[in-house]
């Protein structure tokens, strides 16, 4: 069974992950919390987390188009950065940071993490 009952949901939530990563990396950095823990930890654990996401809802064969894609976002976001003026700066370790991330997460996706939506709509399993 594929995650196709709730597809457009999924989609809709991923769209809301995403407005949230562009939103967090273009605000004012005095407009957002500071958690302690280092920018580039942030970066990867979006990244991360987009690639999972969206791993969960593409087949494994769109997996370099997704990767691309998400290093479009985070070299688009860089640029708009340094463009905006608004105490922001393009860091290409962010970029870095945000491949990783992305890296990191389709390998998840491919080790088995791309059924998670299947799995959350079949659970729990009716008998």
């Amino acid at each position: 069974m594929s995650a196709r009952r709730h597809y457009l949901a999924w989609y809709l939530l991923g769209a809301i992950l995403t407005l949230v990563v562009i939103v967090s990396s273009l605000v004012p950095p005095r407009d957002l919390p500071h958690w302690r823990i280092s920018d580039k930890f942030e970066h990867l654990v979006a990244y991360a987390g987009l690639a999972v996401w969206f791993g969960g809802l593409l087949p494994p064969r769109r997996f370099p188009q997704l990767a691309l894609t998400l290093l479009a976002l985070g070299g688009g976001i860089e640029i708009a950065q340094g463009l905006m003026g608004l105490g922001r700066e393009a860091d290409w370790r962010d970029f870095y940071a945000d491949a990783l991330g992305a890296a990191f997460g389709l390998s998840l996706s491919l080790a088995g993490l791309h059924h998670w939506a299947t799995w959350l709509e079949q659970w729990p399993k009716q008998r």
